[in-house]
């Protein structure tokens, strides 16, 4: 027995200096959802309606920080997805390590923070007037989703290879600063023939006494991070999803309020590709174009208890200056979150989602597992029952 107890303790000593400065984090979320109004089946994909026992955006991350020389600190994160509920993924067939997230290594002072790595592009704004994060209704399905009324372009949640200053929290001001380079390493697929674009992001944000205001501006080099590109609608052009200098352009306006029992906050975005973008849908487009309001709301029933609202609305898609009838679409969510103690809630959220003639935006996409775009011209909804549990 002490031979035992004397080599834990010569290994406790040998591995404690190396993990001293770590932290294990993480989050398990599982919900049981029942989908409604999807596509119908298929002989290879199946039904997306019925139930559905779904791991949403689970995580497993390590961060820590290391005291260096002169007032800076070294800081770092590797994050990833974790399947919660063991399905196999195209990345590991034990279904264990799905998505890598935010994964960062930077440098920080009074001066602020620069970071380098995996970092968040969507991500910067989706959130601030979303009360559905990772549940169904979650408002990204529409905000990030721009032009998803044609299923043109989709902003990813994150973007590898990037760098961002954030500057340090001044009475609830800040700013960020991201960008991304334009090397060869950013394309993927059949984008590897066209030009190589960068890509950077501004944002400027308040928090303080109840108050909330962000501005966030997103210039995205198509081919270099990589959008997503795959219209429902027009004639996909002969050079692939996009020409040579193809950008996209997000801008996000939100404000909101915390009275106490409850807040609000409301948001609007606008997605715009400029024509080579927009060659994907039709050669002849001069650009195209669409915007997106949200309001959400929370109004606490007691210190463990919350009821949520959130509205989203898409406005057509503007082809040349023209609208696509049928490309807009609402969102509708509401929700009641109990919590057990402070690192487990259960929750109850139902989502509607009503697409146009031309539009396929989903009720459980996004950060949510879901069951993906619904079909063009359906109109899904869900039903979820889920438990959050963070450590």
């Amino acid at each position: 027995m002490s031979k035992k107890i004397i080599a834990l303790a010569v290994a406790a000593a040998f591995s404690a200096p190396a993990f001293a400065d770590v932290t294990v984090y993480g989050r398990a979320h599982l919900s049981l959802d029942s989908n409604s109004g999807n596509a119908a089946a298929t002989a290879t994909a199946g039904t997306k309606n019925g139930l559905n026992l779904t791991s949403n955006a689970s995580r497993l991350g390590f961060k820590g920080t290391e005291d260096l020389a002169n007032g800076l600190k070294a800081v770092y994160q590797l994050e990833t997805e974790v399947s919660g509920t063991g399905a196999a993924s195209a990345t590991n067939s034990t279904g264990l390590f799905v998505t890598q997230r935010d994964t960062y290594i930077g440098v920080a002072s009074d001066f602020g923070t620069v970071l380098a790595g995996r970092l968040p592009l969507a991500n910067q704004y989706v959130g601030d007037a979303n009360f559905f994060g990772d549940k169904v209704g979650d408002a990204g399905n529409l905000t990030a989703g721009g032009l998803g009324g044609i299923g043109l372009i989709a902003v990813p949640s994150r973007v590898s290879r990037a760098i961002a200053y954030a500057s340090p929290n001044l009475g609830g001001a800040s700013v960020l600063v991201g960008f991304a380079p334009n090397t060869i390493q950013s394309l993927t697929g059949t984008q590897n023939s066209l030009g190589k674009d960068s890509s950077f992001t501004l944002r400027a944000s308040y928090d303080s006494n109840g108050i909330f205001a962000a501005a966030s501006y997103l210039s995205l080099g198509v081919a270099g991070v990589g959008l997503t590109a795959t219209p429902t609608t027009g004639v996909p052009g002969a050079a692939g999803i996009a020409k040579t200098g193809a950008k996209a352009t997000v801008l996000s306006l939100a404000a909101g309020y915390d009275f106490g029992v409850g807040k609000v906050r409301a948001q609007y975005v606008s997605t715009d590709l400029n024509a080579a973008a927009a060659f994907s849908a039709g050669a002849t487009l001069t650009g195209a174009k669409q915007s997106v309001f949200a309001l959400g709301g929370q109004f606490n029933l007691s210190d463990n208890d919350a009821i949520k609202l959130q509205f989203a609305k898409a406005g057509e898609v503007s082809l040349s200056g023209t609208a696509s009838a049928g490309t807009g679409a609402t969102l509708f969510a509401l929700g009641y979150d109990h919590n057990l103690s402070k690192s487990t809630t259960v929750y109850a959220a139902l989502s509607k989602v009503s697409n146009g003639t031309g539009a396929q935006f989903s009720a459980t996409n996004y950060a949510h597992g879901g069951v993906g775009a619904p079909g063009v011209g359906k109109s899904p909804s869900a039903l979820s029952l889920g438990v959050v549990r963070n450590f």
